[in-house]
Formats: structure tokens, sequence, C-alpha cells
């Protein structure tokens, strides 16, 4: 019973990455289909059926910036949200697994990320940005005590 509450945190954790992995995979399709099939009568019919005003500034900010993505920013943006994907995939099965390489991984790429994470803070607070960082500091303090505790340092 101890053995089970103790994983609970560690598969709280996986299905927080799991879910990661869906939500970019999602935005990824998402992006695909729109750059494909007329991004600028999507994205204006998603503002009608969300009863977003057409003439809003922030949609013409959108627009513009979708629309002025060069083919390499494409593939470069592509690439890189299939890498943290996968990554938050690899990460999430193994967790829930209870993997030690998964609790190093998620160290290492959870650490990696907090200065990006505080960077962005910096230049814009948000909610959901103090909420994130927030979060994946917990991750990472959570994942090192049983990092710690195995290897009894």
């Amino acid at each position: 019973m101890a053995t089970r509450a103790r994983a609970r945190p560690l598969r709280l954790i996986a299905a927080f990455k799991l879910l990661k992995a869906l939500l970019l995979l999602v935005l990824l399709a998402t992006l695909l289909r729109l750059v494909h099939h007329q991004p600028t009568q999507t994205v204006l019919r998603w503002a009608l059926a969300l009863h977003v005003d057409p003439h809003n500034h922030y949609l013409r900010t959108f627009l513009a910036t979708l629309l002025g993505v060069s083919p390499k920013q494409w593939a470069l943006l592509t690439g890189g949200t299939l890498f943290y994907a996968v990554l938050f995939a690899v990460e999430g099965i193994g967790l829930w697994l209870e993997r030690a390489w998964a609790e190093y991984l998620t160290i290492l790429s959870t650490a990696g990320l907090l200065p990006v994470e505080f960077y962005e803070l910096s230049k814009w607070v948000t909610v959901a940005k103090c909420v994130m960082l927030t979060v994946n500091v917990a991750i990472l303090l959570y994942l090192l005590s049983r990092v710690q505790e195995r290897t009894g340092r």
C-alpha cells in the first residue's frame, strides 16, 4: 500500500507530461492543417464562430504573423514541436512505468527549460506562466527528492 501511495505523485506527473505531449500534437496538427488549407479564411471562420471581431487587432496581428512565416521557420517550428511532444511522451510513459531513467530524463529536461520559463516570465507575467513555472519547479523538486532518497545521498 505504501508503494502505491508513493507512486501516486509520479503517476500525476506522468499524466501531466502525456497531456502536454497530446496538446502539442493537437497544436501541430491544427497548425499544419491551417497552413495548407487557406489560413486566412480558416482563422476568420474560427473567429466568427468564437464571436471575435474579424477586425480585431490581435486577430490581424496573428494572421500577419502566420502568413509571414517562411518555409524554413515552419520546418523549425514543426520539428521543435514534434521533438518536445515525443520528449514529453517518453517522459510520461517512463514515469508511468516508474523507470529511474525517466526520472533522470525529466529532471534534465525540466531543469533545462526553467531558464527559458524565467526569461519568458521576465518579459510578460501571466497567471498561466506563473502556474506552469510553479508546477515545473514542484516536479523538479519532487523528482530530485526521489532520486536522492533512492541513491542515499
